[in-house]
């Protein structure tokens, strides 16, 4: 016949539902929800960007861009996106996705450089990359904005200008310094 079952069943929260009710708490502006959700899903989310961003100040930075862009966007969460762990791991994933399309811009931007330094030391793609981000730590934080409206966000001068809310001649000058700044890592490195 089995085992007798119990007269009482225990109250088991099952974790997506704990996490949903998080999202609903976190919708309604709840701060102590969202350093719940933190908590529950932050090394989650930190395990993955690391996998992909070896630079640990660069990490961090979209750690935090992955968390704002869930406290911001929880009010357009809805079921049927799949469970919350689901849909803050598809934010990472765009997140990731933005870094890099801004890395090969920058890239590009820095251009015959960094391709030369490249094929003199013969170094793949991927050490390209990490030895971009390198470069991109050192820069000043006012620079790093500014490569990232133009770069990562694809505003125009003037509308990073605008957004800055600076003179188009300083986010310009913003801009060419931290490529300069860029280009003449590469050159003294003799690897990108």
């Amino acid at each position: 016949m089995g085992e007798p079952k119990p007269a009482f069943a225990p109250n088991v929260v099952e974790p997506e539902a704990e996490a949903r009710r998080l999202l609903d708490r976190i919708a309604r502006g709840d701060r102590d929800a969202f350093q719940a959700f933190y908590d529950r899903y932050g090394a989650r989310v930190m395990a993955m960007v690391r996998r992909q961003v070896a630079a640990r100040p660069l990490v961090e930075e979209l750690v935090q861009e992955v968390f704002v862009a869930a406290w911001v966007g929880v009010q357009g969460y809805r079921e049927d996106m799949g469970d919350p762990e689901r849909w803050l791991l598809g934010i990472t994933r765009h997140k990731l996705q933005d870094h890099w399309r801004r890395v090969r811009g920058l890239v590009r931007a820095v251009g015959a450089h960094a391709e030369q330094a490249r094929l003199e030391a013969r170094m793949p793609d991927a050490d390209l990359r990490l030895a971009l981000e390198e470069a991109l730590v050192g820069l000043p934080a006012e620079q790093r904005r500014a490569l990232d409206l133009i770069y990562q966000v694809g505003l125009t001068f003037a509308e990073a200008a605008h957004v800055l809310r600076l003179p188009q001649g300083t986010v310009k000058s913003r801009v060419h310094a931290a490529l300069l700044t860029l280009r003449g890592a590469f050159a003294r490195s003799g690897r990108p």
